[in-house]
């Protein structure tokens, strides 16, 4: 039983391992066109050491950036278009020196080039500013990751990265109220968009059947950019004016999806 255990576990990993292996293999031919003659993806594409290069490569292959054509250069600096490696990497600097586009003040700089609205919410937020004044707080990849590969999209996961500078030991007076209330504003984000998903498929079934939804949908799809801005303001931590935007969100479309029912019943 054991033997076929590890067998199991040993095929799984063999075959993860020969998908990244072809996946780096044949990354030239298989980018899009936009990296056709980018030496930054060229050629980490071909390291193995050091590791830590590698593995960001990899990262980047499978991230949001690759498919919206963001590579390298574009938040580490460099010349994506010299062949020399010198030359290519002119201007690339660590994390950590303050000339650096990934420096923690200089990220939102970096970021605001794709991310306007999202760079402009937390530019006003107190975080932000107390970043710049003592270079103590959050910035991008503090809840984002490298390459923005992470989401909070988990309640829980949410309250527990507030948790570690507003309810643990450090210079901060403990105020476990904020990681409840991050916890609350997510789980209000989820409770709008469940219903209003709920009323679309509502809408859809009643279309079936024949009826007219349209005035439903328009004041639907303005539950949809109610929600949407408070999920922008949510980068500024304003966290009971986003909670308030969002339930309005949830009452606005929980009327039309009891509205909608209601005519499918009758």
């Amino acid at each position: 039983m054991l033997k076929k255990f590890l067998l199991v576990i040993f095929s799984g990993l063999w075959c993860v391992t020969l998908v990244l292996a072809q996946r780096s293999a044949n990354a030239q031919q298989n980018e899009p066109a936009v990296y056709k003659n980018n030496s930054c993806v060229s050629c980490h594409s071909q390291l193995a050491e050091p590791v830590r290069v590698s593995n960001k490569y990899l990262e980047w292959q499978f991230s949001k950036h690759r498919e919206k054509g963001v590579s390298c250069d574009k938040c580490h600096g460099g010349n994506s278009t010299a062949a020399d490696k010198q030359k290519a990497h002119t201007g690339v600097q660590k994390a950590s020196v303050r000339e650096s586009r990934l420096y923690a003040f200089n990220q939102p700089e970096t970021c605001n080039t794709c991310h306007k609205s999202i760079v402009n919410s937390f530019v006003q937020s107190d975080h932000y500013k107390k970043l710049r004044a003592v270079g103590l707080g959050p910035t991008c990849n503090t809840c984002h990751a490298h390459m923005a590969t992470k989401v909070l999209y988990s309640a829980s996961e949410a309250s527990d990265l507030c948790a570690q500078c507003h309810n643990a030991i450090n210079f901060l007076p403990p105020r476990p109220e904020i990681p409840a209330q991050a916890e609350d504003v997510i789980l209000a984000f989820q409770r709008a968009n469940n219903v209003i998903n709920w009323a679309k498929l509502l809408i859809a079934e009643g279309r079936r059947h024949g009826l007219n939804f349209d005035a439903d949908e328009t004041q639907l799809r303005q539950s949809e950019a109610v929600l949407s801005d408070a999920k922008i303001a949510w980068h500024s931590f304003e966290l009971r004016d986003i909670r308030k935007r969002a339930d309005d969100a949830y009452f606005a479309a929980s009327r039309i999806k009891d509205s909608v029912r209601k005519r499918i019943a009758q």
